[in-house]
Order: structure tokens, then sequence, then C-alpha cells
């Protein structure tokens, strides 16, 4: 019995490491990089996401020269609080920080305009709203 607590104690916590050793480190955003991208919506999702912490909305944009990109909003219930409307096909003008993250091209939206709303998810120091 003595020599079982110890094997057991070691097994949880050799499992507990593994899980943390796989997690993707949420990139830190980076305002001196930022950049507007325009283009428009091409779908709105709602996967969940480890920058947002749990359930996120996402922009898949179709920027102004064709290409496809993943934007990282905030929560879902952050967007839900500001009302934000976004549907396909809607012209957007994104300010935020491309990246990679997870091998997929993405740009973390510190706001989006679209029309003559502009929803803003981050501070410009890059710290999201959605956590205050």
């Amino acid at each position: 019995m003595k020599f079982l607590v110890p094997m057991f104690l070691l097994a949880i916590a050799m499992s507990s490491f593994a899980q943390t050793a796989q997690k993707p480190a949420v990139p830190r955003y980076n305002p001196a990089a930022e950049s507007v991208y325009k283009g428009t919506v091409a779908d709105v999702r709602h996967p969940q996401c480890p920058v947002s912490g749990g359930v996120g909305t996402h922009i898949i944009m179709k920027l102004e020269n064709g290409s496809i990109i993943e934007v990282h909003l905030a929560t879902t219930e952050f967007t839900k609080m500001v009302e934000m409307n976004l549907q396909k096909g809607d012209p957007i003008e994104v300010t935020g920080w491309k990246t990679e993250f997870e091998g997929v091209r993405t740009i973390f939206a510190r706001e989006v305009r679209s029309g003559n709303q502009t929803y803003v998810f981050r501070g410009k120091d890059g710290m999201p709203a959605w956590i205050y």
C-alpha cells in the first residue's frame, strides 16, 4: 500500500505535466507591429479559443488582395455585450497584429470598423477589453 500511493501521485503529476506541455502558448499582442487590413467578412465563427479563454468570436476575412485570414476578436460573451452585428459580405477595416497562431495566419484585432460602427476589442497597449 505504501508503494501504491506515491506511484499514484507520480502518475497524476506526469499526466498533468503532459497536458500542460501540449498547450500552445498564447502570443502576447504586439502593438508596435499593428497594421490596418481592409476586406469583407467571409464568415463569423464561435470556436473554443485559447486566446479569449473560452468560446471566442472569430471572423474569416477576405482581404482586398483575395487572400483569406482568420481574425480573433474577443469572447463571444463580449461581442454580444457590445452588440457586434457583422454579417457575411460586410466590408470591414481591422486594426490589429498579424501573426501565425497554431499554424494559421491570424490577425489579433484591436478594433474593427464596419460602416459607421467601431468595435474595440483591445486597448492601445494590446490588453484585451473583455478581461476588465
